[in-house]
């Protein structure tokens, strides 16, 4: 009688697909094109990500596929791995990174930015601390070392030129 039972469970788990892990055939932020075990192919698998972050998954990614109710159909990723650029933290911290290169890095000395910078609405305050480039600053009229090249060379009338350069 157990062993009868014990068939009926095994026959039933057998019928529920378990996860898997698949690679990106077709990559999107969304729905994905998957393969699976034995070269399967999943279409239009809906991707889940946190809220918050959106990323366009790249091809040849290694997925986590969770067959919703046991069914293959009704499958979505929860996790992504393997792209083309993967970054490797070190203990705390954090890296938000993109496959161009560009990246928000965490770090335990503060937050280190990779690639350009672009405010699009609003300002930038620095509360507590200095703002330093190492090149040159610029706003819509002209550079910090162009207003110094007028300065150091200008006179009124008929005055020497400053005596303190700038």
């Amino acid at each position: 009688m157990i062993g009868s039972v014990q068939r009926q469970i095994a026959r039933g788990i057998g019928q529920v697909r378990q996860s898997f892990l698949g690679v990106v055939a077709r990559g999107g932020s969304k729905l994905l094109q998957l393969t699976g075990l034995a070269d399967e192919v999943l279409d239009e698998v809906e991707l889940i990500q946190h809220v918050g972050f959106s990323s366009h998954i790249p091809e040849g990614s290694r997925v986590v596929i969770i067959p919703l109710q046991g069914k293959t159909s009704r499958s979505i990723v929860i996790a992504t791995d393997g792209a083309p650029i993967v970054i490797n933290v070190s203990e705390g911290e954090t890296c938000i990174y993109d496959q161009y290169g560009h990246s928000i890095w965490l770090k335990k000395d503060g937050t280190h930015i990779k690639g350009n910078l672009y405010v699009e609405d609003g300002d930038v305050f620095v509360t507590d601390g200095s703002v330093t480039a190492a090149e040159d600053v610029s706003d819509k009229t002209s550079s910090m070392q162009g207003m110094r090249d007028v300065y150091n060379v200008h006179n009124n009338g008929n005055t020497p030129p400053p005596n303190q350069k700038m």
